[in-house]
């Protein structure tokens, strides 16, 4: 198994930790593993794009137009 280490957890966390450990009826390592189990089997949700910008330009132009003039 892998092992995990983790800094600079506050004080309060901990007891939180603890007291949820206690109330489960469990050690803290497998309340922990618990935890962390729950949140790798959450869905991850869909990236979403942002707004697509798009921007129009009014030439004048009114004739036919082929794309190879553009980007020649």
């Amino acid at each position: 198994m892998t092992a995990v280490h983790i800094r600079d957890l506050s004080e309060e966390t901990m007891v939180r930790l603890k007291e949820r450990a206690r109330r489960n009826g469990r050690s803290m390592q497998k309340e922990l593993v618990d935890v962390l189990d729950s949140a790798a089997a959450e869905p991850l949700p869909k990236r979403r794009r942002g707004p697509l910008n798009i921007t129009v330009v009014h030439t004048g132009h009114t004739e036919p137009w082929d794309r190879a003039e553009i980007y020649d």
